[in-house]
């Protein structure tokens, strides 16, 4: 059994991030060590303003008591982090560890805006934090902070994920997140200069979550020893059932996340 570091937000209503990916990486038999950058009663997606417990104190304990204990992870995923200093302690923890992967979903902000909170420093804070990952998922929103050009919603993909590539040690992979091409919506990434994607039909509607998901699934297969072209594929398939799923629950609170029964019982096949 593989272990991996989870290091993300945790919120205690809405079923998405680390209420997400422990399941998805629980049933692909992984060892799951939890890191919860912040802790909040819900997601910040309509339900007004949550509490949150800053956590500022806790994690550089929890690093030292880990290095103390001589805790070794081989795989990490990094999603939301939330401030620089974090970034710098993860960026410094994860020097430190012989992982065999390292994927970071670089949370920054959408719709071609940073989230609130977020600034050029915390920008450059990702950077860093970026540059020795195996594999970023980052949104085109993301990508286009990260790298410094003008956000567009149809980018020139060629061009946006070489800059990303750029950003990254020889031998890792940019992959973007939520690409639209005709009727679809999937993820691209760069082979021998060529753009390649894969997608599944757009289905109606807004879920929470669907990013950290299709990250934990990614991961999980990644580290699997599937190549990515198979891990990017079966993932965008696996979360398509999903957001199906929830939509045929025709469900009147839209604020929780997908239903994860479709990813599950695929994994468990």
């Amino acid at each position: 059994m593989a272990s991996i570091l989870v290091a993300e937000d945790l919120s205690a209503v809405g079923g998405i991030s680390l209420s997400a990916a422990v399941p998805v990486l629980t049933a692909m038999d992984y060892q799951v060590a939890v890191l919860p950058t912040s802790l909040l009663s819900t997601h910040t997606s309509g339900y007004g303003r949550p509490a949150i417990v800053d956590l500022a104190q806790w994690l550089p304990q929890v690093f030292q008591h880990w290095t103390a204990a001589e805790l070794d992870f081989q795989q990490a995923l990094i999603g939301y982090v939330g401030s620089v200093e974090l970034c710098q302690l993860l960026t410094t923890y994860l020097q430190a560890q012989a992982l065999d992967l390292l994927v970071v979903d670089p949370v920054l902000g959408d719709l071609g805006r940073l989230y609130d909170g977020f600034d050029a420093d915390y920008v450059a804070a990702m950077r860093r934090l970026i540059a020795p990952a195996d594999v970023i998922l980052p949104n085109v929103t993301e990508a286009c902070l990260l790298t410094g050009l003008s956000y567009q919603d149809q980018p020139a993909l060629v061009t946006l994920l070489t800059q990303l590539q750029g950003l990254l040690k020889p031998g890792a992979k940019a992959v973007i997140t939520d690409v639209t091409q005709a009727d679809k919506i999937g993820c691209a990434w760069l082979t021998d200069g060529q753009v390649q994607f894969v997608g599944q039909p757009r289905l109606a509607g807004h879920y929470n979550g669907t990013g950290d998901t299709l990250a934990a699934v990614l991961t999980g297969l990644l580290g699997q020893g599937h190549d990515l072209k198979t891990s990017v594929t079966l993932a965008n398939q696996w979360l398509n059932a999903a957001v199906a799923a929830t939509l045929a629950e025709h469900r009147t609170d839209a604020r929780q996340g997908i239903n994860l029964k479709p990813i599950l019982k695929a994994i468990l096949a």
